[in-house]
Parts: C-alpha cells; sequence; structure tokens
C-alpha cells in the first residue's frame, strides 16, 4: 500500500519516480519542490503518519483502503493543522503547500477514475 501511496504522490508532483528509501525522499523533494526546504520532514512525517492510520483502519478496524488518494488527503489534513500552528509567512507557505496537493490529488483522482457508465448502458 505504501509504494502506492507515494507513486500516488508523485504523480501529483509530475513525476513517475517513486521513492524507495529516505535519502531517495530528499533527493526527491530537492528536485520537485526546491523552494521548500524547511518543509520537506513536515511532508514526510503528514505522508508516514497518514499511511500509519490507514494501516490501524484496515488492520484493527477492517476498513480497506479504497482508493491511495485518500492517504494524500488525509496527508494534507495533517499538513493544513500543522501549518496551524506556525506563524507568518511560514504559515501561509504550508498552507499553500497543503492546498495545491489536495487541488492535485483532486484532479488526479478525477483523471484516474473510470468513466461513468451511462443510464443506456
Amino acid at each position: 500500500m505504501a509504494r502506492v501511496v507515494w507513486r500516488t504522490v508523485g504523480c501529483v508532483l509530475g513525476t513517475n519516480l517513486c521513492t524507495n528509501n529516505l535519502g531517495q525522499y530528499f533527493s526527491w523533494c530537492y528536485t520537485f519542490l526546491p523552494d521548500g526546504v524547511k518543509f520537506y520532514t513536515f511532508g514526510l512525517a503528514a505522508m508516514c503518519w497518514a499511511i500509519w492510520n490507514c494501516r490501524n483502519q484496515a488492520i484493527f478496524e477492517q476498513k480497506q483502503l479504497k482508493i491511495p488518494f485518500n492517504v494524500v488527503f488525509s496527508a494534507c489534513g495533517f499538513l493544513t493543522y500543522w501549518a496551524g500552528l506556525m506563524a507568518g509567512v511560514d504559515h501561509e507557505a504550508m498552507e499553500h503547500g497543503a492546498k495545491m496537493l489536495r487541488t492535485n490529488a483532486s484532479t488526479m483522482m478525477r483523471i484516474c477514475a473510470a468513466p461513468a457508465r451511462s443510464a443506456r448502458d
């Protein structure tokens, strides 16, 4: 599941690359988000926490993950919450990043969705 989620984040950022380890994650960030160095660890923590929560729901509550985008949306929620704990420019930048990720994930989700069946089918 985690690999699918990281691939989804990569698609949201516009790459087909997928990270396999921590070093690759930070290389990925430097490549695709060069202006957000101070937020890389927040993004990693948000994604890991979202994956962990989703895993716990699957294991303990028998709630299966229907689409990996839900994990990305959960990570956006964490980022937005943490942005509220910041002040000034950092608050705005983190909130903007979470909003951008959420918007792009929504767009990707629509693109990846199966075409709706018409009433005649």
